[in-house]
């Protein structure tokens, strides 16, 4: 019988540190194994709004082709953005967030929750934000100190 392995969303911080300073790929020893990797249409969206160069997106073209191939490329649904709000509401009643502090924020939520209803875990290095948003929903984090 084949064991199936734990799901993991890595977040965009995570995959910055491959983009500015190009290690292999194979350095993704903070995981658990095994682990199937699913690449979350959110940080993609950040990973490419930030690219900076033709080489860059066409790393990220091949990363996205690649996630979609393995069918693990995976969007928020509309439940996942009506908790979302739920969501942020709470986080700005409990922070005292402003509008704008919300908006920054957004995208980690739907990160999460996608990550949750899907049963991955979610990895960071991004400690603060994710931490809060667990504080609100519940989900599975691993903190990337290195």
């Amino acid at each position: 019988m084949a064991v199936s392995g734990a799901k993991a969303i890595l977040d965009t911080s995570i995959y910055l540190v491959f983009l500015r300073k190009d290690p292999p790929i194979y350095e993704l020893s903070f995981l658990l194994r095994p682990t199937l990797l699913y690449m979350s249409s959110v940080v993609f969206a950040e990973l490419y709004a930030g690219a900076k160069d033709r080489f860059t997106m066409r790393q990220l073209q091949r990363v996205y082709r690649t996630f979609e191939r393995l069918d693990r490329d995976i969007a928020p649904d509309k439940q996942v953005w009506f908790e979302a709000g739920q969501v942020l509401q709470q986080f700005g009643t409990r922070h005292g967030f402003e509008a704008m502090g919300l908006a920054r924020i957004t995208h980690d939520v739907l990160i999460a929750l996608t990550a949750r209803k899907i049963g991955a875990v979610v990895y960071t290095r991004n400690k603060k934000d994710f931490e809060r948003i667990r504080d609100l929903r519940d989900f599975d984090l691993r903190v990337d100190d290195a």
